[in-house]
């Protein structure tokens, strides 16, 4: 019997105990790479790997560190047929240092002890996702269907809870017609659409997709991507346009919340950053001088309190089914006052009355953070995660 060591990535901690681990043959090596002179702390890594045997209910693949002599279970994203042939998707925590190269095997032993707790965490109701850090919670507009996100308590922040009260915090994407008021998002999809969760050791996925019965022509799809002990998730949305439709309004990443902050900060073009008060005539100034519709993020902070949520954007593109451009009318980043003193952020994409060709179509990504604003610049963990996130750890099979 070989007991490995007990690892602690913050809050997630296992402890394997691996009966005839010393005799066992790896199934896969992996490579992973840091090439960029940005170490981690912690990084998830994901990779597909060929893989032939059934594995049985009492095993889980295990990723074993060569260099550090460390072993974390393994979580199986999905499973890839190719003719006969099956692969896996995987995923694993790695902390590495910066220009360095770590070796993995993948082993699946026979008896695994105790695997928890569990860094990430969705209720039995599927109406909230936590991990070490924050709390996210899913509006309930009737008790068949979860919807966006409509709250975060910040752990960090003596449990604060960021909200906007009268809607869903994240309002994204949204649209109206030429010829009706008001407007619609992911939250009017109905009960009957795609609303599909996956969870695992790392990770837990919240899947949807469908047409809103007053827009058919427009087939929208939604992603969050949670993690244990990482400060951010992940958003994706794509807005389809099946048939031809007249919209005078398009916007995705929207985050709209209470009077929670008290400065909007984001990048420039030319990659200075901008801070302003959000409650001070120098925010009217933006209405002038617009952010771009493309600024490498977006954040609100509170000063007095030392917290903040931002918007790393990590993809956003617009081209429609023949591989062109979609239209866009006047698109920029709006920073918008709404009642009740509340505040919010979004992407304008198009702002007056537009009629969109069948086959348009507009994708975002987006890395939601909550960060502590820093001593010396309040940006500082968003730019520290912002270039990470652009530059993910690189993962190989090895001969």
């Amino acid at each position: 019997m070989y007991v490995l060591k007990k690892i602690s990535l913050s809050g997630l901690i296992f402890l394997l105990i691996l009966t005839g681990c010393g005799s066992l043959e790896p199934f896969v090596k992996i490579s992973v790479s840091e090439t960029t002179g940005l170490s981690r702390d912690l990084e998830y890594v994901s990779i597909e790997i060929p893989f032939h045997v059934a594995l049985q209910p009492s095993q889980i693949l295990v990723a074993f560190d060569v260099n550090g002599g460390t072993s974390v279970p393994v979580q199986v994203l999905d499973t890839v047929w190719k003719g006969e042939n099956s692969s896996l998707k995987i995923m694993f925590p790695v902390s590495i240092e910066e220009n360095t190269t770590k070796t993995f095997e993948l082993t699946a032993p026979a008896n695994i002890g105790n695997t928890g707790p569990f860094g990430i965490q969705m209720s039995d109701d599927r109406s909230s996702v936590e991990n070490q850090i924050y709390k996210a919670t899913f509006s309930t507009t009737d008790n068949s269907r979860r919807g966006q996100i409509n709250g975060m308590i910040l752990k960090n922040f003596d449990d604060k809870l960021l909200k906007r009260g009268h809607v869903a915090m994240h309002w994204a994407p949204n649209f109206s017609k030429s010829d009706e008021i008001g407007y619609f998002n992911m939250e009017d999809l109905p009960s009957t659409s795609l609303n599909h969760v996956e969870k695992g050791f790392y990770q837990v996925e919240k899947i949807r997709s469908g047409r809103i019965e007053k827009h058919p022509e427009i087939f929208l799809e939604g992603k969050y991507t949670f993690f244990a002990d990482l400060p951010y998730f992940i958003s994706e949305s794509t807005m389809t346009m099946e048939e031809e439709v007249s919209l005078n309004l398009l916007r995705n990443d929207e985050m709209t919340m209470d009077s929670l902050f008290t400065h909007v900060v984001y990048q420039k073009d030319n990659g200075k950053v901008a801070r302003l008060q959000l409650y001070d005539a120098e925010l009217d100034g933006l209405e002038n001088n617009h952010i771009s519709d493309d600024s490498n993020f977006v954040a609100f902070y509170n000063c007095n309190h030392g917290y903040g949520l931002a918007s790393v954007r990590l993809e956003y593109d617009n081209t429609n089914s023949e591989g062109n451009q979609s239209p866009l009318f006047n698109p920029y980043t709006k920073i918008s006052k709404s009642r009740g003193n509340g505040r919010y952020w979004n992407r304008v994409l198009i702002d007056s009355a537009t009629t969109l060709p069948k086959g348009s179509r507009y994708h975002e990504k987006n890395a939601y953070l909550v960060f502590e604003t820093g001593k010396k610049i309040p940006e500082e963990r968003i730019l520290y995660y912002a270039e990470r996130l652009a530059n993910p750890l690189s993962a190989t099979l090895e001969n």
